[in-house]
């Protein structure tokens, strides 16, 4: 390092705009927030006994917890699963059960859902709808699978099958004897009710009387411990000798899929059906609607506060109600509760804060960039949406889903199906040239996972679909999960990504379209394709499980594998910018990942995003356009810019109001640190690393907004210490390096262009 004073270093400024500038290195900062619709499948609960106010909420995507009784959520763990039964051990009651329609099986908590661990040692099913613990017995568990039940006595440490009598039948529910625990009933899909009196050691049929074979859920009467209920596809059935004969009870006919019985008044009985919440006052004698506010949609899940039993909690399809009036009324009560599966994305692009996004629940809409939502699908069927786009200057919205395509052309307001009709659209893609030319891809057949690929066409926008291809005479090609479209120049109209390689089209002999699989990526599951808008011949493909690939021939063929920083395996979606070409996002099972340099070197931008999966991206148009993901479990993030006021440090200077200035040294010998920063002015400062006497660079962050729209950035400094000065402006979220080598001169700073954020 060369010694200057603060006084000569600031008068060589003065020089500066004679040096040339540095080279530097872009890349945008900020940190991702939650705008998703709050909301979503609940399909258990449960109430902490001895903190009433605790309360779990298990859906698609994990399982939630409130301390505030409901007023409020947060994820709480058993992410990726669905959890399907939840159940919390009476007599500690930091340890709680979760189990999933798959992945883990069951999943344990002991420190009340902080951390979750999976306890399915010797459990031969991961499909699991009902937990029970022995309420003496801590450790003891039960759980109901698809192939009978199991059975732990080590807390869940490991399980043994236990339906001697009853068989490898799916089991719905179970229910565990409050006052004699070795008394146990089981709720079988197609056989009734069964009932062991030994633990579950052996199993005897206890359904005389009990018609419908298909039982939902049981419930046992907490002080009258004979006195049994049964929710069927039929109605409810209730028993008043422990299962020895049942009868017919409250003239409902419904499916009653959750049960609850006031702890404090047992007699007072909830039910959840397939569009309401029924109440009894009378031992099921009458029913009468319950819950006023809660619109029609299937009961999942219902639990009541054991203490303050007018305290009722409601599970649905589309979220958690709550009533604090005994089931009289009831409210939304989803407050951070946002385990939405998000597919697809889409922006407005004549009104951009208008976004679209489709996923498990159906199709929400925000037209004040995510800050409030609608359900836009309430004249659709309850389907599963997996691709959106709104077309460029028409009203069309394509939804692609399960059930085909659907088309609305007032904003959400009303869908028709024939978008295209076949295939399922599991993607769309449009011609940058034409935008009213559409292409339709996906898969003829019952799901995603079984059919067929195949292609449909509009000339219009969306607004029909007259032309429908699955290829040539002996062409079977396998379903299309994305699709690009290519120039005019190429040999192939479309590139597509399927669940075996990269494929792309010709004209074919009868009309149609010839599919030709491209060998490079044949085999492998390509979820996502992505065309550089300036260099159309430069393809991108990413892959389900083994990262990213690049095609410099206009998709014919792939023989690179993209790496520099791009950690990821599961590339998802892929994202050009709209506005600055240059810029490159991929959403991936890592998160979103960002590239300046059109793809290039990689970056991670993650600080904020919840859910590490990411399906879908989009970003409004203009500059600086809202950047959206959707994510798998946790709804839809916005990426902010704003990183709220600069705050001077020993490590940190403050220019110009808003631009945050860092500089870390590095020294041959390979030791680094930060340099200490010293104001000077508004916008000038200065960086000592060793010594105070010893200054070592100095620099300014000027306004030029009234000359060029731009801020300015100088620098100087007398050493040949590795230096990299760093600028984020948070007001913008942009930020800019400078390196320079350890070992050469300071090579000074002078950028006129540095940052293009203003005013």
């Amino acid at each position: 390092m060369w010694r200057c004073s603060a006084i000569r270093i600031l008068a060589a400024t003065a020089a500066l705009e004679a040096l040339p500038g540095a080279g530097l290195a872009q890349s945008t900062v900020g940190h991702w927030v939650s705008i998703s619709p709050e909301g979503g499948n609940v399909r258990a609960l449960a109430v902490d006994p001895r903190t009433p106010s605790t309360i779990y909420a298990g859906g698609e995507t994990g399982v939630f917890k409130s301390v505030d009784g409901g007023a409020s959520w947060a994820f709480s763990g058993v992410g990726g699963s669905t959890v399907a039964a939840l159940a919390i051990d009476p007599t500690q009651t930091s340890t709680l059960y979760a189990g999933t329609g798959g992945g883990p099986g069951v999943s344990k908590s002991t420190d009340g859902g902080t951390t979750w661990a999976p306890s399915s040692t010797g459990l031969t099913d991961n499909v699991v709808s009902s937990v029970a613990v022995d309420p003496r017995t801590s450790g003891t568990v039960y759980a109901a699978t698809v192939s009978g039940v199991f059975k732990s006595t080590d807390g869940a440490a490991s399980w043994s099958s236990m339906s001697n009598g009853l068989g490898a039948q799916p089991v719905n529910a179970l229910a565990v004897d409050p006052r004699s625990p070795s008394t146990i009933y089981a709720g079988t899909q197609s056989a009734g009710v069964f009932r062991s009196t030994d633990g579950a050691a052996t199993w005897t049929a206890a359904s005389n009387g009990l018609t419908p074979t298909l039982i939902h859920s049981l419930a046992i009467d907490p002080t009258t411990s004979a006195t049994i209920y049964a929710g069927t596809s039929a109605g409810l059935f209730k028993s008043t000798d422990g299962a020895s004969s049942w009868s017919s009870v409250g003239g409902q006919a419904a499916n009653f899929y959750a049960l609850a019985i006031d702890p404090v008044t047992p007699s007072i009985v909830y039910g959840g059906t397939g569009g309401q919440v029924l109440k009894s006052v009378n031992g099921v004698g009458r029913w009468e609607r319950a819950m006023t506010g809660l619109p029609p949609q299937i009961v999942w899940a219902l639990a009541i506060d054991p203490v303050t039993p007018s305290n009722l909690y409601v599970g649905t399809a589309t979220g958690i109600f709550k009533s604090t009036d005994a089931g009289v009324s009831g409210a939304a009560s989803n407050s951070g509760f946002t385990p939405l599966t998000a597919y697809a994305l889409a922006v407005d692009p004549a009104a951009p804060s208008t976004i679209y996004v489709g996923g498990e629940t159906g199709i929400f809409k925000s037209v004040d960039g995510g800050k409030s939502w609608t359900l836009a699908t309430n004249t659709l069927p309850n389907v599963r949406v997996w691709s959106l786009v709104v077309v460029p200057g028409s009203s069309a919205i394509l939804a692609g889903t399960d059930s085909g395509g659907y088309l609305s052309t007032d904003g959400g307001v009303t869908w028709r199906q024939g978008a295209p009709q076949n295939p399922n659209p599991y993607a769309y893609a449009i011609d940058p040239r034409s935008p009213s030319t559409v292409y339709a891809v996906g898969g003829i057949g019952p799901s995603r996972a079984e059919g067929l690929g195949a292609i449909a066409y509009s000339a219009d926008g969306g607004l029909t679909w007259p032309y429908y291809f699955v290829g040539d005479t002996g062409t079977f090609p396998p379903v299309f999960n994305a699709a690009v479209v290519n120039p005019p120049s190429s040999l192939s109209p479309l590139i597509i990504g399927t669940d075996k390689g990269i494929w792309w089209t010709s004209v074919g002999l009868h009309g149609g379209l010839h599919l030709v699989a491209s060998g490079q990526l044949v085999g492998r599951r390509l979820v996502s394709v992505a065309e550089d808008p300036v260099s159309r011949s430069i393809v991108y493909a990413g892959t389900a499980g083994s990262g990213l690939f690049k095609s410099t021939d206009g998709g014919m063929t792939f023989g690179t594998q993209v790496t520099n920083g791009l950690t990821a395996t599961g590339i998802f979606t892929l994202l050009f910018g709209p506005d600055s070409p240059s810029t490159f996002y991929a959403g991936t099972n890592n998160g979103v990942f960002a590239s300046a340099d059109a793809g290039a070197s990689w970056a991670p931008m993650n600080v904020g995003l919840t859910k590490p999966r990411v399906n879908a991206l989009a970003q409004a148009p203009g500059p600086g356009g809202a950047l959206y993901a959707a994510t798998n479990g946790a709804g839809v993030f916005l990426f902010s810019h704003d990183l709220g006021p600069c705050v001077p440090s020993d490590t940190v200077l403050c220019l110009s109001t808003r631009f945050q200035v860092t500089a870390e040294w590095r020294k041959t010998d390979g030791s680094s640190g930060s340099g200490t920063a010293v104001p000077l002015t508004s916008d000038t400062g200065y960086f000592w690393f060793f010594d105070p006497t010893n200054v070592e660079v100095i620099t300014k962050v000027l306004s030029g907004c009234a000359i060029d729209n731009h801020y300015w950035v100088f620098g100087a400094g007398l050493t040949n210490v590795g230096v990299t000065l760093t600028y984020t402006d948070t007001a913008a979220g942009v930020q800019k390096a400078y390196p320079n080598p350890v070992g050469s001169a300071f090579s000074p700073i002078q950028d006129t262009s540095a940052f293009t954020t203003c005013p």
